[in-house]
C-alpha cells in the first residue's frame, strides 16, 4: 500500500481552474479538475475527505509575512523570505486565494490529520528544464512537457489524461509532494514564517 499523496493547483473559487493530481494507495495517478461556476473549495473538501491523503501539496501561499506575527527582524509587509527568494507573488496581493488556501490547510490538518505543504510548480518546471517561453503558454508544448516530467520524475501516468496547464501544474505539485514523502524535497524560506518545498 502506497501513501496517498495529492498535488493541488489552486485557482480562484468559481473559475474551474483548480486541479488535483492524486496518487492513490495502489500507486496510480489520477488528474481531476473543478467545474466552472461551482465552488472549488467544496469540491476539494469532498475529494480530500474521500481519499484521506497522507500529504497534500498546495500551489498557493499558506502563511503571511512574518511581520504580522511579530517575528523579530522581519519588516516586509508584502513578501515572506521564501517569496523573495523564488520571485513569487505576494500572499497579500493574492488576497482571497491566500486566505482560502490557509483555510483548506487548517481544515485538512484538523479534520483529516493530513500533512499540508506549500509547493511552487515553477521550481520543478525549472528543475526538469522546461522551456520558460513555452511552459504555460503553448498548448502544443503541453505533451512535450508532460513527457519530460514522466521521464525526469518517473511518474507513471497516461499521457492522454492531461488537458491543460492547470492539470500539468497539479502534476508538478504532486511531484514535489512525492519528493517530500521520500525525504528528498528542498526547502526555501524560514520555518517560523513559511517554507516553499520543491
Amino acid at each position: 500500500m502506497e501513501k496517498v499523496v495529492v498535488g493541488i493547483d489552486f485557482g480562484s473559487k468559481l473559475s474551474g481552474f483548480t486541479a488535483i493530481a492524486l496518487r492513490d494507495s495502489n500507486g496510480e495517478i489520477h488528474v481531476l479538475q473543478s467545474e466552472k461556476k461551482k465552488s472549488a473549495d467544496i469540491w476539494l473538501k469532498e475529494i480530500l475527505t474521500k481519499v484521506k491523503p497522507d500529504v497534500i501539496g498546495i500551489d498557493a501561499p499558506l502563511s503571511l509575512p512574518g511581520v504580522y506575527k511579530g517575528l523579530l527582524g522581519l519588516k516586509n509587509y508584502h513578501y515572506r523570505a521564501c517569496d523573495q527568494e523564488v520571485g513569487a507573488m505576494s500572499p497579500l496581493f493574492l488576497g482571497g486565494l491566500t486566505a482560502r488556501a490557509m483555510e483548506i490547510k487548517s481544515w485538512a490538518e484538523e479534520s483529516l490529520s493530513t500533512t499540508v505543504i506549500e509547493v511552487y510548480p515553477k521550481l520543478i518546471a525549472q528543475k526538469i528544464a522546461l522551456d520558460n517561453k513555452l511552459y504555460k503558454k503553448s498548448r502544443e508544448y503541453l505533451s512535450v512537457a508532460l513527457n519530460r516530467l514522466i521521464t525526469e520524475k518517473s511518474l507513471e501516468i497516461n499521457t492522454n489524461s492531461v488537458d491543460n496547464w492547470h492539470q500539468f501544474d497539479a502534476l508538478l505539485a504532486l511531484a514535489t509532494s512525492l519528493r517530500f514523502v521520500a525525504g528528498k524535497a528542498e526547502e526555501i524560506g524560514r520555518k517560523d514564517e513559511g517554507i516553499i518545498y520543491f
